[in-house]
């Protein structure tokens, strides 16, 4: 009997069948069946085949299923050694290299999220790992990028992302290229073996739909829009302008006199915080499908441009014209009256809307099918008869929407960067966090530059720990 529910056990564990494990346990837990497994030396066998069906589920990026199997071992009286899971470094090391072939780059940083919070990465280091470990750890801006990545920064994630994820590029670029060259037939390989393109990947790449290029030195740019900005501060014609245009690499920058200004010594003095500075957006030249893109600096003195569409709504983000109650209830007065309203129902719905709304709440885009609705049920149950048949009030209701969509519709997208950049003279943003607002299908500029730097760290470890390896690689590609 106990042999047969040990093999349906391990079965289930076999078949990663989670609904099959909890039956079991339902059905026997009761009869103190798991203890007498225990007592008859099964424990080991079975904890095996845990452990492994673990490490599926990570193969299998089934996290939920690890999480939810994780945290049933207590009823198994098993519990998790994360050291004891195989394959854990071979499976995340075959998802970075899957990611970097297929171009899916983006893929891996969920993978190590998730390895950090189950603590996945966790291993024995020797002492000289350990003082490796600890002069990283003076790299504050390094500590700062994976604290903001991935939540808790443990020795061993740190160790992972600058020791083990290098050498999955090694394995692709130096190791892997050095087999096939041992191979008799090397005719395919004509070429000289130039690993610049890596040097040079963050200067221009794509990532989530978004395109990105390193538009060069900070101090170069910042030095340049403050001077102009002083300039147009002192001429009459700006006055009433707080932003210039102007021209540089080819490309036409719109800036914020004020932003540039008041921030100058803060942008330029970011060399150990994580923090990423809306400088400009680029009217002319830019790298998005209209020519349009959003400047950031970078705590490595870099000037970042991140594309732009105005098709990509997501992508901006002052999305909607925003109103407080008694600005919207100006508005939609004179909206209505424009659609043909009569005055009094225009008053009574006014009046309604000022009681539902809160004095102080701010009425968007987002809340427009809520106003609707709200308006829709005082319509029905005050004003029904007075309107006429069920096709009246499918009318009226129509153009109340169609004139709310007007009041609140998208605005365009340099009215939006002006927009963003009042709050910012308001002090409702900082500039910094511009770049965590502005997304594009739940990817944040702010995500694709502080992740940018993520690439520069590992390519930096990988020319730095395997330059000799690289270097004679280099020199066969120059001798056949």
């Amino acid at each position: 009997m106990v042999s047969e529910l040990v093999e349906i056990l391990v079965e289930s564990l076999k078949l990663g069948d989670l609904s099959k494990l909890k039956r079991f346990v339902n059905d026997f837990i009761e009869k103190e069946t798991l203890s007498l497994l225990d007592s008859l030396g099964n424990k080991e066998r079975i904890e095996t085949y845990y452990y492994l069906a673990l490490s599926k589920f990570i193969v299998l990026k089934k996290f939920e299923e690890f999480i939810e199997l994780f945290n049933y071992s207590d009823k198994f009286e098993i519990f998790i050694d994360v050291k004891k899971i195989p394959f854990r470094f071979k499976i995340i090391s075959d998802l970075h290299l899957r990611g970097i072939q297929e171009g899916r780059i983006g893929n891996i940083f969920g993978v190590i999220k998730f390895f950090n919070q189950y603590n996945l990465f966790e291993r024995n280091f020797s002492n000289e790992e350990l003082e490796l470990i600890e002069n990283l750890k003076k790299d504050r801006l390094l500590v700062a990028n994976l604290r903001d990545l991935f939540g808790r920064v443990s020795n061993s994630l740190i160790f992972y992302v600058c020791k083990i994820m290098p050498y999955d590029l090694y394995l692709i670029y130096v190791k892997n290229v050095n087999l096939l060259l041992n191979n008799e037939d090397r005719s395919y390989l004509g070429g000289a073996y130039n690993l610049n393109f890596l040097k040079e990947f963050t200067n221009r790449y794509s990532v989530y739909g978004l395109s990105v290029e390193n538009l060069g030195d900070l101090q170069t740019f910042i030095d340049f829009c403050k001077n102009k900005c002083l300039i147009a501060k002192n001429q009459e014609t700006i006055e009433r302008s707080q932003f210039v245009r102007l021209w540089l690499n080819n490309k036409i920058h719109l800036v914020s006199i004020n932003n540039i200004l008041e921030n100058y010594h803060r942008i330029l003095d970011n060399k150990t915080q994580n923090k990423y500075y809306n400088l400009s957006m680029v009217l002319l030249g830019g790298i998005g499908p209209q020519g349009h893109g959003f400047t950031y600096s970078t705590p490595q003195g870099e000037v970042v441009e991140i594309c732009s569409d105005i098709k990509e709504n997501e992508a901006i983000i002052v999305k909607y014209k925003q109103f407080l109650r008694d600005q919207f209830l100006s508005r939609i007065g004179k909206e209505l009256l424009n659609k043909g309203i009569d005055e009094n129902t225009i008053q009574e719905l006014q009046d309604y809307l000022s009681e539902t709304i809160n004095n102080n709440e701010k009425i968007n885009f987002f809340k427009k099918d809520m106003i609707v609705e709200q308006i829709q049920k005082f319509l029905n149950k005050c004003h029904k008869d007075s309107i006429g048949g069920e096709s009246d009030l499918l009318d009226l209701i129509r153009r109340i929407s169609d004139a709310i969509k007007v009041i609140l519709r998208p605005i365009k997208l340099v009215d939006q960067f002006k927009c963003r950049m009042d709050l910012v003279d308001e002090n409702i943003l900082k500039p910094e966090e511009i770049a965590k607002l502005t997304s594009l299908e739940g990817k944040s500029h702010f995500d694709v530059l502080r992740e940018r730097f993520f690439f520069q760290n590992e390519i930096n470890w990988f020319f730095k720990d395997y330059s000799s390896e690289i270097n004679e690689l280099q020199k066969k590609f120059l001798t056949f």
